[in-house]
This record gives structure tokens, C-alpha cells and sequence, in this order.
């Protein structure tokens, strides 16, 4: 009897999008699910924004349902210390979290993360796949359900043997003869399937997150993925020349390792493993469309960094303090939001939590450094503009010593200081630089959005003191 009363007042809950039903964790005051979509390295080479040659007909379909903030930038360009950020709604100068192995809950001992606020309010929550870095750091706290299983399939097997077993950190591709479906993104996107199929994500509102785990290396995708990408679609334009760039700002994770072979394969393998998830991505949205579930679903689909390939003098990877390496995807659909939208003010990854708790029907929670999103593409007119930021360490071989530096993304520029100041300065002007080759840092054409962006960089907290990662191919060799 009891259970037939909840299910009914679920029943009427979906009726007047105000759920009435009780929980033993709390009371859910709205009925949107939400369905969270985590990508690991993946840059904004995709259809929906724009790039010519990449296929990525699912997320562009997801685009063009909701809303697409154009200039989202993530905190930490690096895995664990982005996904420690925005899942935990602070910024890294909050977490102190500027490594791979630092788990949110070490960092943030008392904080109530995304998928557990969803928990405390009665949500039944399941995670599939890289959310957190990885299952040595996923926070047992905040779900119901959770699995990210070693993969299934022998060649990946390999492949991740090979890379993770003292390989070169060369970036290359591997197409697979299999279909993909024993790879740990195929496997963890059956998962979320099942969680959509179950009884229990009919008899509660619910909160799935899907972390996919390409096109992070190695690139391994089937087959059938690389051959969308014939040499002559992968052939690019000579770049500009770096002028005044300095030299502690031309870093990445894979810094010290060799190139490359052939810039036209890594870029082949790359996009392969974009197309690859993308079709995967699209399995989870034909569940949604067959079940009927966009009214009642919040999807938000991010990328956790972007990705250099090749750019910007030989540039791979992330952790860099350019817009290749800062800047992600950011998509909200579903829910009733609006369709077809583009935000082109600059945002944070920070906001996504604030954003999904609105979206749902909630107060957004005290303490959260992000804001919400919705009032920049539901009112009129949209919110103001602010800044994104954004923070890194770089690793100075001849001094042996870590070298910070935060940057300030405006409307129509990106200005970085390194060491505050003492180890350089950038600034780029993105009308006629849009790529960021061109440092016009202390150019007095320039001076008022220098200064502006030097302000607002003093305005944010000073960073908690943590290690830092280093590229493992500049450490000292012993």
C-alpha cells in the first residue's frame, strides 16, 4: 500500500512538475532528471561548433535541442583537478587540487558534491565510466549505483597496456577490428541504458552520469571510425608564427616526448575516437527520445579540458593556459530549457552545478564559487557577462621549481600571468587573434582590458597551497 501511495504521488508529481513524493534522504521539490555527460580531453573540434571535418552528428543533434555555450572554460586543464572543481562546485584555488590522485573527498572533506546533492534530495543516482578520475577517486558518497570496469576488449587491452606500462607518450592511433562494444565506453554506455531501462529510475527521479573515457589516449576506436578521415579532409593550413610568446607558456602534459610521426595520423586517430563516443552518445539519446523523457530530463554534456593537437609550435594534450587547452564543449538540453541557443559569453565549467540545481527546481546551495547559467539564456536581457578563470602549473626544468599562472578569459580576450608577473605576462586580443599566437601583453593599445583582466585576477582568492602536477618526461631522470 505504501508503495502504490509514492508511486502515485510520483504519478501526480510528473503531472504538476512539483514532486510531492518522500524520500529518506530528503524531499525532491521537482521532477527533471538529470542526465550528465562527462568526456575525457575532448576539445571543441565538433560539428555543432563549427569544425568543418569532424563528424559528430549525436552531439549536434544534442546542440541543436538546447542550449550551446560557446566560450565555456574549464578551472584546471587536467582531468582530476577539473573534475575536482566542478563537481564540487569550488574553484582549484579552493580544492588546492592541482594533481592527478588527490581525491575530492581528501580535498574537500565536508563539501556536498554534484551527484550527492541529487542523492540528498531524494534522487536515485548511478554513475557509468571516468566521472571521477577514476575509481581510485570516485567519492562512494554520492551514488546509489557505480561501476567503471577494465575493458573487455584485447586490442584496447593492449593498447592501455602499452601506453600505461612505460611507453614514449607519443600521441597514435590503433583502429580496433571489433565493434567496440567490450571497450570500457561501450560497456559503461550499456550501463546507463540499463539504468534508463530500470524500474528504479521509473519509480524516483533520478540523476545518471555516463563518463566516456575517449578520446583521451590511447586512440583506440573500430575501424570503421578512422576511415571517415581520409588524408586530404586532415590537411590544415600553415599556422601563424608565435611571436612573444614566453617560454614557460609552450607546455604540456606530453612536453619532453617526441612527436608525433605523423601529425595527419594523430589528428586520424583523434577524430576517430571523437566519432566513435559521439555514436555512442547517440544510443543514449535514442533511449531518451524512445522513452519520451525530454520534458522531464536535464541532459548537460561537458568536457572536462581541451586539447592541443599539434597547434601553436607542436603543442599535444592539455595543460596549457591556452584557449586549445582551456577552452571545453558545454551543451544543456532537455528539461524545457530552450532549443537551438548560443551563449557566446565567456563561462566556467564551476557553473555547471549551480546551473543543474536550478534547472531541477532547487535553491542553488551556499558556498558554491560558480553561478547558475540560466539567466544568460533565459532572460532579457541575459545576465551580465563576467570573466572566466582559469589556473595551471608548469614545471621550470633549469630552476627545478613549479611556475603558476592564472588567466582571465574576457569577452574579447585572454590575459595570463605567470608567477604573477615575474615569469611573464600574455595577453590576446581574439578579434584578429583568435587561436592566441600574437602576445600583445604591455601593448598600450591594449591597457584598459589589461588592466580590467589584471583586477579581477587580484579579485579571486589566493590559491591553497598543493603539489603540482609535472610532465613525467621533464622530470630529473634518476
Amino acid at each position: 500500500m505504501h508503495r502504490l501511495r509514492r508511486l502515485a504521488l510520483l504519478t501526480l508529481a510528473a503531472l504538476s512538475c512539483a514532486s510531492t513524493g518522500a524520500h529518506s534522504r530528503g524531499q525532491a521539490p521537482a521532477t527533471r532528471n538529470v542526465l550528465l555527460i562527462v568526456v575525457d580531453d575532448l576539445n571543441t573540434d565538433l560539428g555543432a561548433y563549427g569544425h568543418p571535418v569532424v563528424q559528430s552528428p549525436n552531439i549536434d543533434r544534442l546542440a541543436r535541442r538546447g542550449v550551446r555555450f560557446d566560450r565555456a572554460h574549464c578551472q584546471y586543464p587536467l582531468c582530476n583537478p577539473s573534475r575536482v572543481s566542478f563537481l564540487s562546485g569550488r574553484r582549484p584555488e579552493a580544492t588546492g587540487v592541482y594533481v592527478l590522485n588527490t581525491p575530492a573527498r581528501t580535498a574537500l572533506p565536508d563539501a556536498v558534491l554534484l551527484p550527492q546533492f541529487f542523492r540528498n534530495q531524494g534522487y536515485f543516482t548511478a554513475g557509468a565510466g571516468k566521472v571521477f578520475h577514476n575509481r581510485a577517486t570516485n567519492d562512494a558518497a554520492s551514488w546509489d549505483a557505480y561501476q567503471d570496469d577494465a575493458t573487455q576488449d584485447p586490442e584496447e587491452r593492449a593498447a592501455l597496456q602499452a601506453r600505461y606500462g612505460g611507453g614514449d607518450g607519443r600521441p597514435s592511433g590503433r583502429p580496433l577490428s571489433s565493434d567496440g562494444a567490450n571497450t570500457r565506453d561501450g560497456t559503461n554506455t550499456r550501463a546507463i541504458l540499463a539504468h534508463l531501462r530500470s524500474p528504479r529510475t521509473q519509480d524516483s527521479p533520478w540523476f545518471l552520469a555516463l563518463g566516456l573515457h575517449k578520446p583521451h589516449l590511447p586512440w583506440t576506436a573500430p575501424a570503421r571510425f578512422f576511415a571517415l578521415y581520409p588524408d586530404e579532409k586532415l590537411q590544415r593550413p600553415a599556422e601563424p608564427a608565435l611571436r612573444g610568446v614566453p617560454a614557460i607558456a609552450l607546455q604540456t602534459e606530453l612536453s619532453g616526448f617526441a612527436a608525433p610521426d605523423s601529425r595527419i595520423e594523430a589528428l586520424r586517430g583523434y577524430y576517430a575516437c571523437v566519432s566513435f563516443i559521439d555514436s555512442l552518445l547517440g544510443e543514449v539519446i535514442d533511449e531518451l527520445d524512445r522513452q519520451d523523457l525530454w520534458s522531464s530530463t536535464v541532459v548537460a554534456l561537458v568536457s572536462d579540458h581541451g586539447f592541443h593537437l599539434g597547434d601553436h609550435g607542436g603543442l599535444w594534450a592539455k595543460l596549457s593556459a591556452f584557449g586549445a587547452s582551456t577552452r571545453v564543449p558545454f551543451i544543456l538540453a532537455g528539461g524545457n530549457l530552450p532549443a537551438g541557443q548560443v551563449v557566446t559569453q565567456p563561462v566556467e565549467l564551476l557553473d555547471l552545478y549551480p546551473t543543474l540545481a536550478e534547472a531541477c527546481g532547487f535553491a542553488v546551495p551556499a558556498g558554491l564559487d560558480g553561478r547558475s547559467l540560466i539567466a544568460t539564456f533565459s532572460s532579457s536581457p541575459p545576465s551580465p557577462s563576467r570573466p572566466a578563470a582559469s589556473l595551471v602549473y608548469h614545471y621550470d626544468v633549469a630552476a627545478r621549481s613549479d611556475v603558476m599562472a592564472r588567466t582571465i578569459i574576457g569577452p574579447s580576450w585572454r590575459y595570463t600571468e605567470w608567477d604573477e608577473g615575474r615569469a611573464g605576462r600574455e595577453f590576446y586580443w581574439h578579434a584578429d587573434d583568435p587561436e592566441e599566437y600574437l602576445n600583445r601583453a604591455g601593448d598600450r593599445t591594449y591597457a584598459e582590458p589589461q588592466a580590467q583582466a589584471a583586477a579581477f585576477l587580484r579579485s579571486l582568492p589566493a590559491p591553497k597551497p598543493g603539489p603540482a602536477n609535472r610532465p613525467r618526461a621533464l622530470l630529473p631522470q634518476r
